[in-house]
């Protein structure tokens, strides 16, 4: 899941930076940069969603492949459970009931018991999903289908696909406003994000932004983008879908979230193994921190 605002965090939180090429979970001060803990957690970790009450990380290792799950306060894996395919993305329902895995090797996303990571039920998702998120009232799980250029709207209850939106080409990362009303998918191969009526279940605009998009964050007046090939993050007026000038960051950005006040946006930079703080005000870096081996941060990474 990428980072809907109902899953926003206050500055000065912890940050769980999931470092895929030494299978680790960093724990870092996001404005000191200072290194918290060191968590071991197996399958190349990738993706990471947190409970609401920021109690528990659910950490998905596509290599396992596995789901781990971590208590965050005591900062330690309490269970490592091994899934089918290759679990990237990953979301958690706002009550907390079930964790929703995409299965990025397949075409199902796997809903999840929370306590024991036992296989609920499969959902028929489109080829290789990517990013989900669900909406705040969490009636709606929404999937990024990367090989079929789509984004698929699920209704949760019911389990099934309501409809099959066509967007941009292989889109990865979605978010979802704190309305619930519009959806945001990163649209890597055709270079834009497209933005998504989720009552209307249509396709709105295809904002254009940099090269290879892969992670979309929201505050309430801009919508932010990290271009992995360009190394930046393209900022874009929610109200226009009008792009800004792009801000400069690490090498490779993937992961991406905003704090509770909206004051910072956390970027985990891919190949040049860093965090980079953004002032949102001055659309400025302020900040790079270390972030250990290869970051991704895939989803809701904060605390």
């Amino acid at each position: 899941m990428l980072v809907a605002l109902g899953n926003r965090v206050a500055a000065g939180a912890e940050a769980f930076i999931t470092d895929q090429q030494s299978n680790q979970v960093a724990v870092i001060d996001p404005d000191t940069g200072k290194r918290l803990a060191t968590i071991d957690v197996p399958g190349h970790p990738a993706g990471i969603a947190m409970s609401k009450d920021g109690t528990r990380a659910y950490v998905t290792g596509p290599d396992g492949p596995s789901l781990s799950v971590i208590d965050t306060v005591g900062r330690r894996v309490l269970r490592t459970t091994p899934l089918p395919g290759g679990p990237l993305g990953i979301a958690v329902a706002p009550d907390g009931g079930t964790v929703y895995v995409a299965d990025w090797y397949g075409s199902d996303v796997l809903a999840l018991d929370p306590p024991t990571g036992a296989l609920r039920y499969r959902i028929r998702a489109g080829q290789s999903p990517s990013g989900l998120a669900l909406t705040p009232d969490g009636k709606l799980l929404v999937v990024a289908a990367r090989l079929d250029d789509s984004v698929v709207l699920i209704a949760a209850a019911r389990h099934t696909a309501v409809a099959t939106i066509k967007v941009g080409a292989h889109p990865f990362g979605v978010t979802i406003d704190a309305a619930g009303r519009r959806a945001y998918a990163a649209c890597v191969e055709s270079d834009d994000v497209a933005v998504i009526d989720l009552a209307e279940r249509r396709l709105v605009a295809r904002v254009k932004v940099g090269r290879r998009p892969y992670v979309v964050a929201l505050t309430p007046a801009l919508g932010f983008v990290t271009n992995e090939l360009a190394g930046t993050v393209t900022p874009f007026d929610l109200a226009t879908l009008t792009p800004l000038p792009p801000i400069r960051v690490g090498e490779n950005p993937e992961g991406m979230q905003p704090s509770r006040d909206f004051a910072r946006l956390y970027v985990a930079n891919w190949m040049d193994d860093t965090l980079s703080v953004l002032d949102v005000a001055t659309l400025r870096p302020l900040h790079t921190f270390p972030a250990g081996d290869s970051p991704r941060a895939f989803g809701s990474f904060l605390r």
